[in-house]
């Protein structure tokens, strides 16, 4: 399905969730509010631990369609995590074009974390275009744990995760706001025992996703680094035993919200 209208704006007022690249033809005449983030980028993992980029977030706070109009959306795909100290890749770029707007607009996806132990740390997608009040902040960079997206300033790093959006998830976002979610694990890393059996931390919507780390333990099972909500960045599975045991959380998908506005 290219998109779902959002229970928090419904009505007249729909809010369109975007989650595949399309081309867009509005439903409806109005002014809306697009909201753009771009992909995470995957952690590494092995026996170094880094955590991968946060898509960059921007929106265009008021535009007018009309049913005549055309756009095109693409929507970032987020980055696989990788393990045995390989690189990882970044996320792709989310973008639109179309009707009455100024060339392309584009929020990067969210630099892929280093497999090296002296690797620089993973940058956040960084914001392009101008025109329609088009603004926004680049992502949160990766640590051990994945970057998260900024929706009123620049992204927090891995080791906070966190994003600064109002917390209940993108479904209650609505009328100009976009909602993020909150992480269910701690704040920061995780680590495992020989002796404990834990799960991957847990991002909510915008958030990085956690590192995990296996401490001094000699602990050869895979071990998976968390998975970063929309937009976050993965984060970094470090194995001390076996290199190719540690494995990088995936970076989230991008998305696009275009939301009715009654004024």
């Amino acid at each position: 399905m290219p998109y779902a209208f959002g229970a928090a704006a419904g009505g007249a007022f729909p809010q369109l969730t975007i989650t595949q690249s399309q081309t867009w033809v509005p439903p409806q005449d109005g002014t809306v509010c697009i909201h753009v983030v771009g992909a995470g980028g995957a952690g590494s993992g092995g026996l170094h631990q880094k955590g991968g980029g946060a898509g960059a977030y921007a929106k265009i706070p008021s535009l007018a369609v009309t049913t005549d109009g055309s756009f095109t959306l693409v929507v970032g795909v987020g980055a696989s995590g990788t393990n045995n100290n390989t690189d990882a890749t970044a996320g792709g770029n989310s973008t639109i074009a179309g009707t009455n707007l100024t060339g392309t607009k584009t929020c990067g996806g969210g630099g892929g974390a280093s497999g090296s132990s002296g690797g620089a740390a993973a940058s956040g997608g960084s914001v392009s275009g101008s025109g329609e009040g088009w603004a926004g902040y680049t992502g949160g960079a990766g640590t051990s744990g994945g970057g998260a997206v900024g929706i009123y300033a620049t992204g927090a790093s891995g080791n906070i995760r966190r994003t600064d959006a109002a917390s209940g998830g993108l479904a209650m976002s609505g009328f100009g706001i976009i909602c993020g979610g909150s992480q269910v694990s701690p704040s920061n890393s995780m680590y495992c025992h020989q002796s404990q059996n834990l799960y991957p931390p847990v991002a909510g919507d915008l958030c990085g996703g956690g590192g995990f780390d296996t401490g001094s333990a000699n602990l050869y099972t895979s071990i998976f680094a968390g998975n970063g909500g929309i937009g976050g960045g993965g984060g970094g599975g470090k194995n001390r035993s076996l290199a190719s045991n540690g494995n990088g959380g995936n970076g989230g998908d991008g998305i696009i919200l275009i939301q009715y506005l009654p004024w």
